[in-house]
């Protein structure tokens, strides 16, 4: 190997160890990595940016955007009100395939984030423990994940790289013929084997009480008052209150800084203790407001999250006001619980530490903005309905319906078909411009377009070939077909515990293409063998977004993700070895 290709493999395993870091961030290790390789001058400045170019990570954004409108309506919530709502239903089955289903054309992080506080209600309900339940939850969603081409983003990688070597790519429901059979098994042995396999354990949120009475209040300054043409900030340390919103001319924002000036009319959400508020109109210049039922979420454009301090949030160990909560975040904290119990006190000056769990009031658009980072392990939104779009429109099912239907009917391709819906949704009001950008999560992007130029630093470099030319004479020359293809499938299965699954996708897609060519393997099978891979996570707290999220609320350990994990990621190897080397 040249001097290039030594470089690559030696940024490649600084990467991968860096993976391991809890406080790592995928994007910036990865784009160091690139960067690295851009200044060595392995990557040409046009391959470390081919990435941005590539028609997945366009598509990836835009499904941000329409699955994104459709969380801010009242269609989710209500389906999950259905699913695990007064019936007596379980997960098992009954319970389980919807949520796979859902996560076929769905973010399986916006499957289970909505979904999860139906279930952990069901289980303060009947008394079962919520460890019993989130597993299963989000194993099921990341199953659903290999129904359908937009099931995972990784699916949509693998097909991006899979375009530019000239293939018209996947068919929408192409990798549904290994992932069916996946997920009825997958399903199947969640049923069984959860309930025996999986201990149980105090929700670190069961006493958290989340009523916003507790801690909201509505008042309107009063027009001619002593307060009209005074400056938010002159109100914001009465009493340990400050406000996290105003309401003018029917629209409401939040944060708010402390130079705004009020006017008469303005409503004003503060936050503290219900009887501090209400002494408060009692001045003259305020007023109380009827603000259905003194929900904070009733006025629109606030919402209401529970979060699940990290270990990696740069929060920890400072408290909440030397932190800059509220610059960092647009959001502003109402309670702490830590151990089940709720911190009294001074919310500013309480120090954070991993697993507390924070009840924050933050502006619409929270959930998208940090759903992924590793900050929190966002467990739930208690009021994320603007008021705009609160109710059960058909728009948003209608158009993510129509550019589903459009691309599996061969009618349109992946990426107009988006375009299109985005654009629908803008035309009619149902989305703004602004939240175009607001929804799209640009971290995960960088993190896919730099893991597509680490790809072509493979082959660019020469390492590619070499392990091509070491694996043909090695381990890969008396496997087979099948052999090799089972082969493609430990080695992204291993590596998507350590890397986010689009950038294990990213890396072991150009090489395995390769070797699979010698061995006449075609690239569909190549592509869906390392799309199952990349899909199977099942064995650490982190190797996957969702992992993250339910591991918080389910007060999972290493341990438990193992023992429920490691038969379920067999069984999914061995019946995709089984029947990718049949169907392709």
């Amino acid at each position: 190997m040249g001097a290039g290709a030594w470089l690559t493999l030696v940024v490649l395993a600084a990467v991968v160890a860096a993976s391991f870091h809890e406080r790592s961030d995928p994007a910036f290790v990865l784009g160091a990595g690139v960067g690295v390789l851009l200044v060595a001058g392995v990557l040409s400045p046009a391959r470390a940016l081919a990435g941005f170019a590539n028609p997945a990570v366009a598509v990836i954004g835009l499904l941000f955007v329409l699955v994104g409108s459709l969380e801010r309506t009242a269609w989710l919530p209500w389906l999950a009100g259905v699913l695990f709502g007064d019936r007596e239903a379980r997960l098992g089955l009954r319970g389980l395939a919807p949520v796979a289903l859902l996560s076929a054309f769905m973010a399986n992080v916006t499957v289970v984030a909505v979904l999860m506080p139906a279930v952990r209600e069901w289980a303060r309900r009947h008394r079962v423990a919520v460890s019993r339940l989130m597993m299963p939850l989000g194993v099921a969603a990341t199953l659903g994940g290999l129904l359908t081409l937009v099931g995972t983003s990784s699916n949509l990688v693998v097909n991006g790289l899979l375009m530019e070597r000239g293939d018209p790519g996947l068919g929408f429901f192409e990798i549904g013929v290994v992932g069916l059979p996946i997920a009825i098994a997958g399903l199947v042995y969640l049923t069984v084997a959860a309930p025996r396999l999986l201990p149980e354990r105090h929700d670190p949120l069961g006493e958290l009480d989340a009523n916003p009475r507790e801690y909201v209040g509505w008042l309107r300054v009063v027009r001619g008052g002593p307060l009209e043409g005074a400056r938010i900030g002159e109100l914001r340390h009465l009493d340990d209150l400050f406000v996290a919103g105003v309401e003018r001319d029917g629209v409401v924002r939040s944060p708010v800084g402390p130079r705004e000036t009020l006017r008469g009319g303005d409503v004003l959400a503060f936050v503290g203790r219900v009887d501090r508020i209400a002494g408060l109109a009692t001045d003259g210049g305020l007023e109380p407001v009827d603000a259905g039922g003194g929900r904070l979420d009733a006025r629109g454009g606030i919402e209401l999250v529970e979060a699940v301090v990290s270990p990696s949030s740069p929060i920890v160990g400072r408290n909440i006001r030397e932190a800059g909560f509220r610059g960092r975040y647009d959001a502003v904290v109402l309670a702490v619980h830590r151990h089940g119990e709720r911190l009294h006190g001074k919310i500013g000056d309480i120090v954070v530490e991993p697993g507390d769990t924070l009840l924050i009031a933050a502006g619409a658009g929270f959930l998208a903005r940090w759903r992924f980072a590793r900050d929190f392990y966002l467990v739930s939104s208690l009021g994320a309905l603007p008021a705009a779009v609160s109710g059960r429109d058909w728009t948003e099912p209608l158009v993510l319906g129509g550019v589903i239907a459009a691309v599996a009917l061969g009618l349109a391709p992946l990426l107009p078909a988006v375009v299109v819906g985005v654009l629908a949704l803008v035309l009619t009001g149902r989305l703004r411009p602004a939240d175009v950008w607001t929804t799209v999560h640009w971290p995960a992007l960088v993190m896919i377009a730099a893991s597509i130029a680490m790809s072509h630093a493979l082959e660019d470099s020469g390492l590619a070939g070499a392990v091509v030319h070491g694996v043909l004479g090695g381990p890969a020359a008396g496997l087979g077909r099948a052999g090799l293809i089972a082969l493609i499938l430990v080695v992204t299965a291993a590596l998507t515990e350590v890397l986010d699954n689009p950038a294990a996708a990213a890396l072991v897609f150009p090489v395995a293409a390769v070797v699979a060519a010698g061995h006449g393997v075609g690239l569909h099978a190549v592509a869906v063998a390392v799309a199952v891979g990349a899909s199977s996570a099942f064995l650490t707290p982190f190797g996957y977004h969702v992992n993250v999220m339910i591991a918080g609320a389910g007060s999972y350990r290493t341990g438990d993700f193992v023992r429920l994990g490691l038969p379920l990621k067999l069984l999914v190897l061995a019946i995709a070895a089984a029947v990718i080397p049949l169907a392709w």
